[in-house]
């Protein structure tokens, strides 16, 4: 029986946009600039553009390279946090047309734009909010320039996937910080740029709270709309002596979308997660000692996709062009070889089909043999509401876990059977699955 409370819980579902990011389910960073040739990770604004030293660049290998491992979109730094741009803006000299590379007639990110419409690839862009050399930030005229900018990106460079925000907020070169007025650049996005999801300090999809590789057993896409006021929040929550206390709220915490975390009234909404990692252990910009000593393994990498995209995340890896402009081939061959890693484990798909045999129970049948892999995927027309489940073959427990969401892998030992029933432990409201996949 459902209660009023969960009736209220399940009142979120997602949008178009929000459907197309957890289908791709896994996609890229790039970070370049002029942090690659300086070696620093966040620029000072200052260092000169002369410092852009590229002499080739070769995006159509980028797109290969990307696709090899399996992904379907690229998300580039088209300015990071030091000002500079690497498209030949008009309304700041900091950019690509004032560098030696094509003699100022250079523009990476139409170039990128090319290669990926050449091969059918996404295409994204960050743009920090915070720009250390930009004269006008901390005031409303700053407003104005990073709207201008992002008029010129959605508008030059085709169809754009993804709009990915970090939400640094430091001083400029005034020693003042800026007021960011998110809703204006949400709006001039989806002006130009509709179906564009927007990523992180957004309404689409939110960061999944670190940058290590690491998913909550319960990933929620349900969560309170109180979360998304982008500035430091408070939540209320009831105490068991019935009195409230304010407590901090925000996309690191640890039972994020858990009802226990939620105030009976208040408004939900549906807000994925995203996993965002490098394809090393530290840095997002390129350094030589990065590549020879803290490349990510292909065992971890297959273990961050098998914790996001297996758990209702969707995983963004970032991968460094070094300074001559290439993606280093370390970093793409591990890629690829955790891709058919992934690949090996889902490789011997078994036809079966799904039947609901009660308000909180699913059969899934198939032609008798040994198995050891589920995926599944609830029908979130009607949101997420799954909070535990257990799968059982021949009488015993094979599996338990917690969410589901748009996907969970399920991976137990070989088992000879013909059915695996799946019990709902705990819902809100009466579940109900999209689909079921069965796995040798």
């Amino acid at each position: 029986m459902s209660n009023k409370f969960d009736e209220y819980l399940i009142n979120a579902f997602p949008n178009k946009r929000q459907l197309f990011i957890m289908d791709l389910g896994y996609y890229n960073f790039i970070h370049f600039g002029l942090n690659t040739f300086t070696k620093k990770e966040w620029g000072s604004g200052h260092v000169p553009t002369s410092e852009f030293k590229l002499e080739h660049l070769d995006t159509d290998k980028w797109v290969q390279d990307l696709m090899a491992t399996g992904s379907k979109g690229v998300i580039i730094t088209a300015k990071h946090h030091d000002g500079f741009c690497l498209f030949p803006s008009k309304y700041t000299d900091y950019c690509i047309k004032n560098t030696p590379f094509m003699d100022g007639k250079g523009d990476v990110i139409g170039s990128l734009a090319e290669s990926c419409k050449k091969y059918g690839f996404k295409l994204g862009f960050y743009l920090s909010p915070w720009d250390r050399h930009e004269e006008t930030y901390g005031s409303d005229a700053y407003n104005d320039y990073f709207c201008n900018q992002l008029e010129e990106l959605c508008t030059n460079y085709g169809e754009i996937f993804c709009m990915w925000f970090d939400g640094a907020c430091g001083e400029g070169p005034n020693g003042r910080k800026q007021n960011y007025d998110w809703d204006r650049y949400f709006a001039v996005i989806h002006k130009y740029q509709p179906d564009c999801v927007i990523t992180n300090c957004a309404y689409d999809v939110r960061w999944i709270g670190n940058e290590r590789g690491w998913a909550r057993e319960a990933e929620w896409s349900v969560v309170p709309k109180r979360l998304q006021c982008f500035d430091n929040v408070m939540r209320v929550s009831q105490q068991a002596e019935g009195t409230f206390k304010m407590h901090r709220i925000d996309t690191t915490d640890r039972d994020l979308g858990h009802r226990k975390t939620i105030v009976e009234g208040e408004e939900m909404v549906f807000w994925p997660s995203e996993m965002d990692i490098s394809a090393t252990y530290a840095g997002w910009f390129y350094r030589k000692w990065f590549e020879i000593f803290l490349a990510r393994s292909v065992n971890n990498l297959v273990a961050c996709y098998m914790r996001s995209v297996g758990n209702n995340a969707t995983l963004l890896v970032n991968v460094a062009p070094n300074p001559k402009g290439e993606l280093p081939a370390k970093f793409i061959r591990r890629m690829t070889k955790a891709k058919e890693k992934v690949q090996k484990i889902f490789k011997e798909k078994v036809e079966c089909s799904l039947e609901k045999v009660s308000d909180f129970e699913y059969q899934i049948t198939f032609p008798k043999g040994k198995v050891s892999k589920v995926v599944l995927g609830e029908d979130l027309s009607k949101s997420q509401r799954v909070e535990s489940f257990e799968l059982f073959a021949n009488g015993k427990k094979i599996f338990k876990s917690k969410t589901i969401g748009f996907k969970k892998f399920c991976i137990f030992g070989k088992i000879d059977t013909d059915k695996i029933i799946l019990k709902v432990t705990d819902s809100r409201c009466e579940p109900y699955l999209g689909y079921a996949k069965v796995y040798r």
